[in-house]
């Protein structure tokens, strides 16, 4: 028998794989991203990919599992829409679903683009990954023996996370060499915040995580040592990217009174309102945000809303503009997509996606050091 012949790929596949490629295309199309209103431009994509799926059934070196092959085209079309978009399989959904904000960590903090490998924009400090000897600017291109270049940040971030002290494997380029990591992962963050006082020095909150509950627990637990004071505060916002936009108005909300602090702007021009609408019991404390190139989402929401109230300078690095509010819609073979379905724009009109923050104190990315943020701070603050 012919040992090709019996490996053909049964008919019923075929016209599986053309269903949902056609049901791609469909969605695509809904989405507004192929058409809008434009009947022939939608013709001509679905006689494209009549002709695309002859070619590959009949002209391609090897006999393909159509089913596995419409994953990647799901893969691409909605990691390719924006950094936050993403399709998850079966697996990488039950994991997203299953976050808690506790997961054991590298010390990686990550950007990555589409079809492009994600970068490590900062290295938490004392981390197994700055420890093994991860630098910032490396391009990882394997995590656990799987190429990057083809997943969303969102599969990324979850891939380098975990339950326990497991390490992961990556495989990082540094110019034109290759470096393999084992890093094992460790809590390093028990609490979403960490408030401390040093002598000399400004009084710092660093905000890890936008969790339910941070800006209750700030109240009650930082507010005391501050309030009816003038001591200077840093706003730490430095490599936070998780959490809830909600969480981060309400955090917000303790340094300044805002009644119109912007919109999340979704489709067919629908709006929603974001306030700062309550007392501010920290509104006397003089403070300053600092950012870098790991600070993203709810953390660019925060740090927008206090610069252009007037109420704080930002120092550091200009950041990556990723205000997007995303949702989680399940498919029926347990699988997701994570799409964008509202992005930010601050009370002026000015958008934080993709734009980002621009700091009122630029310090260069080979230079974003302890020292340098304090030295470009303190001119900033009353003296202590």
């Amino acid at each position: 028998m012919d040992v090709r012949s019996a490996m053909r790929i049964p008919r019923y596949r075929w016209v599986l794989w053309a269903a949902t490629l056609a049901a791609a295309v469909f969605f695509v199309l809904e989405m507004g991203y192929l058409s809008r209103g434009h009947g022939a431009t939608a013709a001509r994509g679905f006689e494209l990919l009549d002709t695309l799926m002859t070619h590959i059934r009949n002209d391609y070196l090897e006999e393909r599992d159509p089913v596995q092959t419409a994953e990647g085209t799901f893969r691409g079309l909605v990691n390719s829409l924006d950094p936050l978009s993403a399709y998850l399989s079966k697996d990488l959904a039950a994991g997203y679903k299953a976050l808690t904000g506790r997961e054991t960590e590298t010390g990686l903090v990550v950007l990555k683009r589409y079809a492009s490998f994600p970068q490590v924009v900062a290295l938490i400090e004392g981390s197994p990954a700055e420890t093994a000897g991860v630098k910032m600017g490396d391009l990882i291109s394997a995590i656990g023996g799987r190429g990057t270049l083809s997943m969303s940040l969102t599969e990324v971030k979850l891939r380098l996370r975990g339950k326990d002290g497991q390490p992961v494997d990556i495989r990082v380029l540094r110019g034109n060499d290759t470096h393999n990591f084992s890093l094992p992962r460790a809590l390093l963050f028990p609490a979403p915040y960490t408030f401390r006082r040093t002598a000399g020095q400004p009084a710092r909150l660093s905000i890890h995580r936008f969790d339910a509950g941070l800006a209750e627990a700030v109240k009650r637990e930082v507010l005391p040592a501050l309030k009816g004071r003038r001591t200077p505060l840093v706003l730490d916002l430095r490599d936070c990217q998780d959490g809830a936009f909600d969480e981060a108005v309400r955090l917000t909300n303790l340094f300044v009174r805002v009644p119109d602090a912007g919109r999340f702007e979704g489709r067919d021009g629908a709006k929603e309102a974001v306030a700062c609408p309550a007392e501010a019991p920290l509104a006397a404390v003089p403070i300053a945000v600092w950012t870098d190139a790991g600070t993203a989402g709810p953390a660019e929401l925060a740090g927008g809303i206090l610069q252009e109230a007037g109420r704080a300078k930002i120092v550091g690095f200009k950041t990556v503009g990723l205000v997007g509010r995303t949702s989680l819609f399940p498919l029926k073979d347990d699988s997701a997509v994570l799409l964008t379905t509202g992005v930010f724009a601050l009370a002026s009109g000015r958008r934080l996606w993709e734009d980002g923050l621009v700091p009122d104190v630029a310090i260069p990315f080979d230079q974003l050091s302890e020292k340098t943020y304090l030295e470009k701070t303190n001119p900033l603050l009353p003296k202590l």
